[in-house]
């Protein structure tokens, strides 16, 4: 009798499906269909600190647009509002988010929508565009990385055989995040300026290594 329970308890389990998004994807691919495309352009850059200086463009910024997600939204601003309630929530919630958008990213491939996933690289003037995109309600996520290297020392290899240790850190990266909800509306392009005095987050990721190698 137990087996028969267990027997068809994995079988539910198994035809219950996915969690659901709560992103109305259709909605894109109708306006996709009625051809009302837009296109977000904008900038990502460190401001001039001098009247006559020129804006700095940050190098190598990522830029990705995605269909808007509250649940993603509400994740985001959670892990930005306890950053601060502790060094390993600090140290943590950069990588939390980028696991947060992969995963949401992921779900939407699934659902068959992975055109609605869209990303790009900042030209060498700090530039991008993300153009035919289908009008609707859009979340932007950017972020510039900066690596700077913090060594802590080799372990000893008498330590390394004593005891169970944990990866070394080699370095980390300044992160900065901007997040912006976008509306759009067919035919329109909207701008989006992201500089260093309006970064929506900063944290850090870090950069460990196995030290299973001689101690120097």
């Amino acid at each position: 009798m137990k087996a028969a329970v267990l027997v068809a308890a994995l079988v539910l389990t198994a035809a219950a499906p996915a969690r659901a998004l709560d992103v109305d994807l259709q909605a894109y691919d109708e306006a996709r269909r009625r051809g009302e495309m837009v296109t977000i352009a904008g900038r990502v850059y460190t401001e001039r600190r001098r009247p006559n200086a020129e804006d700095l463009p940050m190098a190598r910024a990522v830029v990705v647009a995605l269909p808007r997600s509250e649940a993603l939204v509400r994740r985001l601003d959670d892990l930005r509002a306890h950053a601060r309630d502790s060094a390993a929530a600090y140290r943590e919630a950069a990588t939390q988010m980028r696991r947060a958008r992969e995963s949401y990213e992921r779900e939407v491939w699934q659902s068959g929508a992975a055109d609605l996933v869209r990303s790009t690289t900042v030209d060498a003037d700090g530039r991008f565009t993300l153009s035919d995109l289908p009008a609707g309600r859009w979340m932007v996520w950017a972020t510039h990385s900066e690596f700077l290297d913090a060594r802590s020392p080799r372990y000893q290899a008498r330590d390394r055989e004593r005891y169970r240790l944990p990866p070394r850190l080699v370095g980390y990266y300044a992160e900065r995040a901007w997040l912006r909800e976008v509306d759009t509306t067919p035919g329109a392009s909207r701008t989006l300026e992201l500089n260093d005095r309006n970064v929506w987050f900063a944290g850090v990721v870090e950069d460990r290594v196995l030290d299973a190698g001689p101690s120097r």
